[in-house]
């Protein structure tokens, strides 16, 4: 125990460490255990803040100098700061590697075939472009907490994401498959269309000829 302001400071320390911890090892899980360099940073900077502060602790009489006492509650205030945004940054860098790797089936083989395996697509895409916008604007309103914004996205519409990022890699084989499928079909159709188009300049060139030398 060391007082009320300062236990109440260690308190949340220990509280946004945990929280940051988890939320980068969910993101490395599903980043296939890539590290999440700009989270891991601010964990770092958190560390050395604390080391900062209960050294001061340890080597200077804190109780009766308010010099040291408030150089120890800024920098566990500090340490608060960096840990809140690993938790951001986390959140981000597994936004960012899902709604890429979406966009990447997407693009492959359409909406519409996406929306037919899996019903839920368009519907959780939606509310994810939703969620991005109310992190924009949460960074430009100084009034809007952003931490509050991030929680009420990891509780709601990230794990939404998560079940349906989840399901798809699980039924990669099955969407690559209609992916091919798609594929040959393009093929098939341009080939019938540059076939379409030879017969046609060979119809009209046949006409010419005979036209010029009839």
């Amino acid at each position: 125990m060391l007082n009320v302001e300062l236990d109440g400071l260690l308190k949340k320390l220990i509280s946004q460490w945990n929280i940051a911890e988890r939320r980068i090892k969910k993101a490395e899980q599903v980043r296939g255990q890539e590290v999440v360099t700009p989270a891991i940073l601010e964990l770092r900077y958190a560390g050395r803040k604390f080391i900062d502060a209960l050294l001061l602790i340890l080597e200077k009489d804190w109780k009766k100098d308010p010099e040291a006492f408030e150089a120890i509650r800024r920098f566990l205030e500090e340490a608060i700061e960096n840990c809140v945004k690993a938790k951001h940054d986390a959140i981000d860098a597994m936004l960012d590697f899902v709604v890429t790797w979406l966009n990447e089936a997407e693009s492959t083989i359409g909406p519409d075939k996406l929306q037919s395996i899996f019903p839920e697509y368009i519907d959780v895409t939606g509310k994810i472009v939703a969620a991005q916008d109310k992190i924009a604007q949460s960074r430009e309103d100084r009034g809007t907490s952003k931490d509050a914004v991030y929680d009420e996205l990891e509780q709601n519409e990230y794990n939404e994401l998560l079940k349906l990022y989840n399901k798809m890699r699980v039924s990669k084989a099955r969407v690559q498959a209609v992916a091919n499928i798609s594929r040959k079909k393009q093929r098939l159709n341009l080939v019938i269309t540059v076939v379409s188009a030879l017969v046609a300049v060979g119809l009209l060139l046949f006409e010419i000829f005979r036209h010029f030398y009839s």
